[in-house]
């Protein structure tokens, strides 16, 4: 995405855009530019009019940039030339880059009240999801962070002893987040901090502040008055991003009010002391920042949006948090327990039993998902004819390998280096490098760190390197192609990557590679800096393997002489997809020109794969189209060796490895390469058994023959569970209102004391059927208006090609007629017996 610019004289003209508009990081990024010189720097929205001084991020924020505003910089002063160049050079090719905030906020979705709680009349009070969790804690309501109507009793109203009083307690400010800053470690919280030290140094509302104070106005009350003036013009803001930023601003205010009379005058920040839930209408950053994490173990919001940055650290913290509960302080109280539920946005008083019952029902059915989990990332991941299949995981940072291996990673496929070259104005040294990449080794063990090396330029630039103005940056100056114009980058990189390679499995990949002649000119370039360290006497290894990503198409028809050169290879997907079809993919009217499973493009990959294996090299692939568990047979039946995907996707993806056969892949495969139109495939993978990971229909994990369920409720939501624990469905909600909806129509109460819930929906990653045998029978509405002793469950996934759920359905009708098999289902007191029986009597395969 570029910003559209047109340079007249000394003026620049761009359109914003960032979909969130000139937020805080951009705008504090734009003012530190600006504030380099000495010239005048005026920007105009010409939408709204408003004019702002780009050495201020206040003022930028504050003139409401939205997506796709046209904006006017004009330039004026001594060093008008220098300035209107870097400026130019940031709003060309630094601003697109800001296009996704760091820990964005979560999609809002609606609330789930779950059923058993409706039906026992439990109050549930519904809002947003805003941080994922469940957790239960004692209630303890604080006051929102607010500027109060008046600073406390005048001290002075001498202008100049207020002005120094004043530039003292914005001083002590700056230099409290700064030290909480030099205690921060998570980037999200760095981040946070930063946007706060950003306005804590803003001159322009130092500026008015001092304007106010001149004018005979207290310090306090200048403060107060300009806060509520910034904090106004924010929440007039068309973009919730930029209204969630009128907390921060407040907050900041309150802590200089703070420094000026040396009181805390909101009394907000409360000791923590058992675990414990925050109720407030809104809540600011540097208040739960001031909680002991320890104990804070959830967050009700009458009225924050989820971009707020309280809530990024949430999340990042790990905290559930349920957002936009209606008088939230008046239905919860405190002292009291409660439960925020942010997996399905409600907040619950922890009052009866219903309650108590429903959430240990829960709690057994995570920690059944989490053994799942575990069980999955043991080991390597195996097809079920035995064929090893790597599954990797791609990282950035040392927090994502730390959980990329947590979850179970078979190594690190894809170590992308540029956040350090992309969050400073300087390039990272060499020892800095080299503390990143032996910290990835030590992590990593034995394990392979397949270490990219610089992929800047396209929607990645740097600062500090002269990128050139570029029509589709995408196709121009990026990756490989800047490394011989900057040759101090690359070597300084390169040595770091080499004295690494001791402390691990270290690999070196290449991004952007189209020719033979750029891998021979790297491996000179890999030869110097490996002489320089000769030199200086640096133990390093010498047999590195080397590899290359395979994402320009040209490529592809130089494979003999590449695959003489490199060791391995990766294909990544998102590029080569958009240059197979000239589609840019961040260009929404073209991007769907560009999909991986358009047959062409199958066929693309397979010749690839079929090349690189007859040379003997290994290929995986690291692009989107990897993570994505409906295409994994298609990469199974390719076939590559492995994939590398986000750390959370390891598990998920590993269990789907494992329930693949590599042979039926191969043949769906074959069927995908043969269809004309990549709607024919989607078709494929999603209604054929082979189109998804293999699980046998009947199974006994999804069997419970001493069920506690006391009414239809929670039996559906067993069965639900039982699902979800088994890994057929992540959308729990999905799959219990699919029950639901037949149920609506007809009781599925057979008679004879069984009862026969089923539903096709896409909620279910594999045809299954369960039963549940009841403790003591519970009512159904059955046609015989008798209790159901049993109930067996149908879940079809849709679509379904030949009606294949209404044969087994038909069968097992008819079967519940005979006395004899209802008799023997009732006798069986063992899963996998029971699973034997039914699949017998129904005549099912084991797949």
């Amino acid at each position: 995405m570029t910003s559209k610019l047109n340079i007249t004289s000394l003026q620049i003209t761009f359109i914003c855009p960032l979909t969130t508009g000139m937020h805080a990081r951009p705008a504090s990024q734009l003012a530190d530019v600006a504030n380099s010189f000495s010239s005048d720097l005026v920007l105009t929205n010409l939408r709204s009019r408003r004019e702002a001084n780009v050495k201020s991020v206040l003022s930028i924020i504050a003139a409401d940039i939205r997506y796709h505003d046209r904006c006017l910089i004009q330039v004026s002063g001594a060093d008008e030339q220098s300035a209107h160049a870097a400026v130019r050079r940031f709003v060309e090719d630094v601003l697109p880059a800001y296009e996704v905030p760091l820990a964005e906020s979560m999609r809002p979705s609606r609330s789930a009240i779950p059923r058993v709680l409706m039906a026992a009349g439990v109050p549930c009070y519904a809002g947003l999801q805003a941080s994922p969790g469940i957790s239960r804690g004692k209630v303890i309501i604080i006051r929102a962070m607010s500027l109060p109507k008046r600073a406390p009793a005048q001290i002075s109203l001498d202008p100049a002893k207020e002005l120094e009083r004043l530039r003292a307690a914005i001083a002590a400010v700056r230099n409290g987040v700064r030290e909480k800053l030099n205690h921060s470690s998570p980037r999200v919280e760095d981040t946070v901090l930063q946007a706060d030290l950003a306005i804590a140094s803003d001159f322009f509302f130092a500026e008015k502040i001092a304007e106010r104070v001149s004018l005979g106005k207290s310090a306090g009350d200048a403060v107060i008055e300009t806060g509520k003036y910034f904090a106004d013009l924010l929440r007039q803001s068309g973009s919730e991003y930029l209204r969630e930023r009128a907390s921060d601003l407040e907050e900041v205010s309150i802590q200089i009010l703070d420094e000026l009379y040396g009181v805390d005058l909101q009394k907000a920040v409360i000791s923590l002391k058992e675990p414990s839930i925050v109720v407030a209408e809104t809540l600011g950053p540097q208040q739960l920042l001031a909680f002991d994490r320890r104990w804070l173990k959830g967050i009700v919001l009458e009225h924050s949006g989820t971009t707020s940055h309280a809530l990024i650290l949430a999340r990042s913290r790990g905290v559930p948090a349920v957002v936009g509960v209606k008088n939230a302080r008046a239905v919860l109280s405190s002292g009291q327990e409660a439960v925020v539920d942010a997996s399905r946005g409600i907040v619950i008083p922890w009052s009866s039993d219903a309650v108590a019952r429903f959430y240990e029902r829960e709690q057994r059915t995570l920690e059944g998902q989490r053994r799942l989990q575990k069980k999955n990332i043991r080991g390597p991941a195996t097809t079920t004819d035995s064929i090893t299949f790597e599954v990797a995981a791609n990282a950035s940072s040392s927090e994502e390998l730390v959980s990329a291996f947590e979850n179970g990673a078979d190594g690190i496929g894809l170590f992308r280096t540029e956040m350090p070259f992309l969050d400073s104005d300087r390039a990272p040294s060499e020892e800095e490098q080299f503390a990143i990449y032996a910290r990835a080794a030590r992590f990593s063990d034995e394990h392979p760190v397949i270490i990219r090396t610089l992929d800047l330029g396209g929607d990645k630039p740097a600062q500090y390197v002269a990128f050139p103005r570029e029509d589709n940056p995408f196709l121009g100056y990026r990756g490989v192609r800047i490394y011989r114009d900057h040759p101090d980058l690359l070597q300084t990189q390169l040595r770091a990557i080499l004295r690494a390679s001791i402390q691990g499995n270290i690999q070196i990949m290449l991004p952007m590679i189209s020719s033979l002649q750029e891998i021979l000119w790297f491996k000179s370039e890999l030869a110097r800096a490996s002489a320089d360290l000769h030199q200086q006497n640096v133990t390093f290894r010498s047999d590195i393997p080397l590899g290359m990503m395979v994402e320009v198409p040209s490529a592809a028809f130089a494979l003999n002489e590449l695959c003489a050169e490199m060791e391995f290879f990766s294909l990544g997907t998102n590029d080569l997809a958009q240059y197979f079809f000239a589609a840019d993919r961040g260009n929404s009217r073209v991007a769907e020109l560009a999909s991986v499973l358009e047959p062409s493009f199958l066929r693309f990959l397979k010749q690839i794969v079929d090349e690189i294996h007859a040379a003997g090299k290994r290929i995986t692939m690291c692009g989107e189209m990897a993570s994505k568990v409906r295409h994994l047979p298609l990469l199974v039946g390719m076939p590559l060796d492995g994939i590398s995907v986000p750390d959370t996707e390891v598990p998920l993806l590993k269990q789907a490895v494992r329930q693949c056969s590599a042979a039926t892949c191969r043949s769906l495969l074959n069927q995908a390469l043969a269809c004309r139109e990549s709607a024919e495939i989607e078709q494929l993978l999603g209604s054929t058994p082979s189109g998804s990971p293999v699980q046998p229909l009947v199974s006994p994990d999804l069997i419970a023959l001493r069920s506690d369920s006391r009414n239809k409720e929670e039996a559906i939501q067993e069965f639900v569970d039982n699902s979800y624990i088994a890994g057929r469905t992540q959308d729990r909600q999905g799959l219990e209102e699919a029950l639901w909806a037949r149920e609506a129509v007809y009781s599925t109460g057979l008679g004879f004391g069984f009862a026969t819930p089923h539903c096709k929906t896409g909620a279910v990653t594999a045809d299954s059927i369960g039963v549940l045998r009841f403790r003591e029978p519970i009512s159904w509405g059955s046609v015989d208006s008798q209790p159901v002793r049993m109930v067996i469950f149908m879940a079809m996934r849709e679509p379904q090609t030949e009606n294949g759920h209404m044969q087994v359905f038909s069968r097992l009708a008819r079967k519940l007629m005979s006395d004899e098999f209802r008799e023997q289902l009732l006798a069986i007191n063992d899963s996998q017996q029971m699973a034997s029986y039914s699949r017998a009597q129904l005549e099912i395969s084991m797949n």
